[in-house]
């Protein structure tokens, strides 16, 4: 045992009841907290302090769509191995893992512990380690590992990216500006789309919110038309680029954050543009990725080190009984990039 206790005061926040109709809030969330023992490891399993936190939209349908009150609820933590019995992560090894909301985790069901990534050893030392929440964690790869794979970026083309306030939108964007693309991104407020434009370099952005989607975005595309979209909502906003999208054009279904918000889901009525305009219509996740994580993090770390990659990363120093309304803060479009909750030290 490489603990000196045999049990710990474990502060855990489960879902107290399931969203029925409604986004989540507050009164779905319950804090408990109780004396736990510390387990018995067996073979390749790991026990971690959670440090910091990723709040991320997707929690939304992983948990809520299909459980039960009292449920634990899992996201992605940058945590601190106390226990092992994986030599790939000892004790004292600074993890990226699929921990539940608590301060403390039992890793062992295999969908979880293929999710661990060591990151002492690769992170940059210059940069604050909530980086590797966002643009450097998990919603980073996210963007960079789906242009990369399904992209087919060209120069010259223009690209549309939709949340693009986000991290996953905000990186995307630049990322493909540096491909040599015409940048289009939207955003629930001014403040963001002056962001965009002003900050990421964006060519051109609007508020979904309060402008006509289907003409703000057919006014930024104009006569070149639309060659990607990057879709990071999974609304009808689908329909529309289905109409604006070139010949061979692609649409990149990578999150679908109007769903975590409650929306219901919308089926285009135009699908039989891919068919005439031969689109291509790819989804992707990042779960069966993570052997290219280092490569990413050696391709877009040094340019998050240098400013030539900017990003915006809200760290707040709170308990972990805010994890809860954090989250819905984060659906409520509160935060501007990537909000992450740091729970202990380090």
């Amino acid at each position: 045992m490489s603990l000196s206790t045999s049990q710990v005061s474990n502060t855990r926040v489960l879902i107290s009841k399931i969203p029925e109709g409604v986004a989540p809030n507050k009164t779905h969330f319950e804090t408990v907290t109780q004396v736990e023992d510390v387990p018995v490891l067996k073979e390749n399993e790991i026990f971690v302090k959670n440090i910091i936190f990723s709040m991320e939209p997707y929690i939304r349908l992983d948990d809520f769509s299909e459980t039960v009150q009292k449920s634990r609820i899992v996201g992605y933590a940058i945590a601190k191995v106390i226990d092992s019995k994986n030599p790939a992560f000892p004790v004292g090894a600074t993890v990226f893992s699929s921990s539940e909301w608590g301060q403390y985790s039992h890793i062992f069901l295999p969908q979880y512990l293929k999710d661990v990534t060591r990151i002492d050893e690769m992170v940059d030392p210059n940069l604050p380690i909530s980086v590797y929440n966002g643009v450097l964690g998990v919603g980073g790869f996210t963007s960079w590992d789906a242009l990369q794979k399904i992209g087919d970026l060209k120069t010259g083309e223009t690209i549309y990216v939709s949340s693009a306030a986000g991290t996953l939108g905000q990186l995307a964007g630049q990322l493909a500006k540096r491909k040599g693309l015409r940048v289009i991104g939207s955003a629930g407020t001014d403040a963001k789309v002056q962001f965009l434009l002003d900050e990421l370099g964006f060519d051109a952005a609007f508020n979904y919110k309060t402008q006509d989607k289907r003409a703000a975005l057919t006014a930024a595309v104009g006569e070149a038309g639309l060659d990607i979209y990057f879709d990071l909502v999974g609304d009808d906003t689908v329909e529309i680029a289905l109409d604006l999208l070139n010949p061979h054009g692609r649409v990149l279904a990578v999150g679908i954050l109007a769903w975590h918000q409650n929306a219901k889901p919308h089926v285009p009525t135009n699908m039989i543009n891919i068919l005439y305009k031969q689109l291509r219509y790819e989804g992707y996740t990042v779960f069966d990725r993570h052997d290219v994580f280092p490569q990413f993090l050696q391709e877009v770390g040094p340019l998050v080190a240098d400013g030539s990659i900017k990003y915006t990363d809200t760290l707040l120093h709170d308990g972990v009984e805010t994890l809860g309304q954090t989250y819905v803060d984060l659906l409520g479009g509160k935060y501007t990039g990537k909000v992450s909750v740091q729970i202990a030290e380090f």
